[in-house]
């Protein structure tokens, strides 16, 4: 009876057969591998490791990225759901590429606008070095500031309000009255003269 089936050595396909599934494959490449019958539509790439395929479906090279059986290839890497290429930054900073002999920090096709090379690594400006190099206009400047500095208040104040911290003020009298010092310091904050722009924050 002609079969369709594969043949698979150390979970690797190793070839791909219409025929006899009891033939003898004695002295052939395939000898001692094992034998799986698969779907007449089944597409099978030989060299695939078994669990490539899902019901004989091979999965996408990204699901197989991500179920860490296929790696992303030099030069590459894996954004949302797509393989792209790396930018030149990337790759430099990856070790792919060496900077060109003689690039300053102000080439652009070498350090994009808003970083900057430190101990061989590109890394991001901050919003001070951003306003200073005119990236950042001081209205951009100004809001960015502006909203690290609610989001640090707000940090401060959950961290004061969780589960754990409530219910060891409601058994330690001395526990409260610190809470209740840090609380009144840290809304202090908003009524100094130069929030949100510029902030002095009480100790933790």
């Amino acid at each position: 009876m002609v079969s369709n089936f594969i043949t698979v050595d150390n979970d690797v396909i190793t070839g791909y057969h219409s025929g006899d599934f009891e033939a003898d494959f004695t002295g052939t490449a395939f000898e001692g591998h094992k034998r799986i019958k698969v779907p007449l539509e089944a597409k099978i790439r030989t060299g695939d490791k078994i669990d490539f395929y899902d019901n004989w479906k091979r999965k996408s090279t990204i699901r197989l990225i991500k179920e860490g059986l296929l790696s992303v290839p030099e030069g590459f890497k894996l954004e949302s759901d797509a393989v792209v290429p790396m930018t030149q930054v990337e790759r430099i900073d990856a070790g792919l590429e060496q900077l060109p002999e003689g690039s300053k920090l102000v080439d652009a096709n070498i350090v994009p606008k808003g970083f900057k090379l430190e101990d061989e690594k590109i890394i991001e400006m901050t919003v001070e070095e951003k306003l200073s190099e005119g990236i950042l206009t001081r209205e951009e400047y100004n809001s960015l500031i502006e909203q690290s500095s609610v989001a640090e208040l707000n940090r401060r104040l959950v961290e004061l309000q969780t589960p754990e911290v409530m219910a060891e003020a409601e058994i330690d009298e001395a526990f409260a009255a610190e809470r209740m010092d840090k609380l009144k310091a840290l809304l202090a904050v908003k009524k100094q003269k130069g929030w949100p722009l510029a902030v002095e924050w009480p100790s933790e």
